[in-house]
């Protein structure tokens, strides 16, 4: 079971799953709330967090619009 450490603005969650990492992003959209505020991209990583900073070509970064709009919350 991989453990991923998923960062996105103002919401950072770290969740144990057997889903990938692109399987995993869609349920972690979910987890957003009317006090959150998000950036243009999701990191995601099993090292710990990740940001536009510390990010590096091991880190998982997708586009928070994308995955926004895969999940139905915008067209």
């Amino acid at each position: 079971m991989a453990k991923y450490y998923f960062a996105c603005g103002t919401l950072e969650l770290i969740w144990s799953t057997n889903k990938s990492p692109e399987e995993a992003v869609r349920t972690y959209i979910h987890e957003v709330t009317e006090d959150d505020e998000l950036d243009e991209y999701i990191y995601i990583d099993e090292r710990g967090f990740r940001g536009y900073v510390t990010a590096d070509n091991t880190t998982l970064v997708v586009e928070t619009e994308q995955v926004l709009r895969d999940e139905g919350y915008i067209h």
